[in-house]
Parts: structure tokens; C-alpha cells; sequence
């Protein structure tokens, strides 16, 4: 861990530069006038005042405190290694109680936390690719992990999210996706998918492709959130999609 003593020690020795300075311009007018208060004063106020902080910088470069940054931490250093991935249909039974059909994307995955201090909180979202203008200005469909269980004669074991890894923590398993129903005519082919990691306690976001592979923090692409938008030409080509469409009897 980086020491910052040199820096406390800088800083105390500052603070108790202004201290003395502060104090000495009190007293040079508590001796010129003779109502004048030594000690309620803004001068010997402000003096008391660096004093302390002179006092709490050389006890914290005793002590090795951190030093308080403004920076938030970079995205963590995570590693993801992806086995295999898979597609298959089953269903899940509504509110209602009725069966309903279902479409997954699953990836057998293992992530690592690679860092030596820094946690992590992972969430990954599933983003594939849709045919141009199918769906406007929307480039992207987002895929969410199912909320309701899996049948266990898929033989998927779900990783959780949000994913909790501390430094030197893995976790191995499915990352398990649903495609929703309203999609799926539209998915361009071939089938674009990407991953993207969202750490909960920096913010940050990174976005992996969605393959067989190995990728560290360095061949991560840094991503603003949401899916992919297109050209504003797009949403006109689908609205007059939509007008040329028959109206039915």
C-alpha cells in the first residue's frame, strides 16, 4: 500500500507555518490596541484552527493514514474466462399459473478478481444485437436473468447478482439469460452478443464479447450503460415500416 507520510508531514508543517503566522498578526494588534482581544479575534481563531490541522497531519503521518482521494478507483481488475455458451427453450409458469415458453442464453463462466485491495460488486447484462431498424433507434436487445427459477433438467447452476468478489475471490458457474419473446424475430444473424460488467462500487462499466474466450481488465472496452442507439434515419425507416403494413380486418 502506498505510503502518503511525506505528504501528512508537508501538510503539518504548512498548517503550523500559518499557525505562527496567524498568531503573530493577532498579537502585533493586541499590542497596538489596547481593547483588543487576544484570543477573540478572526486572527487567533483562524491561528487556533491551523493549529489542530498541524496537529491531525503529523498524527496521521505517524499513524500511515491514507490519503483521503477525490478520484473515484478505476474499474477493478476482473478476469473473465468464458468455457462454452448455449441456447435452449423451455418454459416457466406464469402468475397466472399457465405455462409459459421461454427463451435462454447461458454462458459456463468463471470470474476472478485479480486485485490485490480493491472489491467488487458485479452485475452482467446481456446485450444482442437486433436487425437494423427493426425496432427503431434501438440497436440492441437487452437480455435480463430470468426471475423465476430454473428446472433443474437444464443443469444450469446460475451465478447470482450482484456478485460479490473480494480480492483473490472467484466464482464459477452459469450466467443465465432471457431473451425477451418480442425479440426474438428481430436478432440479426450471425448472433452478435456482448457481455457487460457493471461494478456497483466504482460505477464503471466494461463490456466483454460474448464468446468462448479469456479477457483481463486490459481487453475490456469501457462502456456508458444501455443499449446500443442508432442513426435517427432508422426511426423513420420504422415508422414507415409500420404504415405500410396492411391494416388488419
Amino acid at each position: 500500500m502506498r505510503s502518503y507520510r511525506e505528504l501528512w508531514l508537508w501538510l503539518g508543517g504548512l498548517f503550523l507555518t500559518l499557525f505562527l503566522f496567524l498568531a503573530a498578526v493577532a498579537i502585533a494588534y493586541f499590542a497596538k490596541g489596547p481593547h483588543y482581544s487576544l484570543f477573540l479575534n478572526g486572527w487567533m481563531l483562524g491561528a487556533l484552527i491551523c493549529f489542530v490541522a498541524a496537529y491531525a497531519c503529523f498524527f496521521g503521518a505517524v499513524k500511515g493514514w491514507p490519503f483521503p482521494s477525490a478520484a473515484r478507483p478505476d474499474f477493478p481488475d476482473i478476469e473473465v474466462e468464458i468455457y462454452g455458451t448455449g441456447s435452449l427453450d423451455t418454459q416457466h409458469e406464469s402468475e397466472s399459473g399457465l405455462p409459459v415458453p421461454a427463451h435462454l442464453r447461458s454462458f459456463h463462466a468463471r470470474l476472478k478478481n485479480a486485485g490485490a485491495s480493491q472489491e467488487a460488486s458485479l452485475t452482467a447484462l446481456l446485450y444482442l444485437k437486433l436487425i437494423p431498424g427493426s425496432w427503431g433507434r434501438v440497436g440492441e436487445a437487452v437480455c435480463p436473468p430470468p426471475d423465476w427459477p430454473l428446472p433443474p433438467s437444464l443443469g444450469l447452476t446460475p451465478i447470482s447478482m450482484p456478485l460479490a468478489l473480494p480480492p483473490g475471490g472467484t466464482a464459477s458457474g452459469h450466467l443465465v439469460y432471457e431473451i425477451p419473446g418480442y425479440y426474438l424475430d428481430k436478432i440479426a444473424e450471425p448472433v452478435s452478443m456482448r457481455l457487460e460488467l457493471w461494478d456497483h462500487l466504482t460505477g464503471k462499466r466494461m463490456t466483454v464479447p460474448g464468446g468462448m474466450g479469456s479477457h483481463d481488465r486490459s481487453r475490456m472496452i469501457p462502456s456508458s450503460g444501455g443499449a446500443e442507439l442508432l442513426g435517427p434515419e432508422y426511426e423513420s425507416q420504422a415508422d414507415q415500416q409500420g404504415d405500410a403494413r396492411p391494416a388488419s380486418a
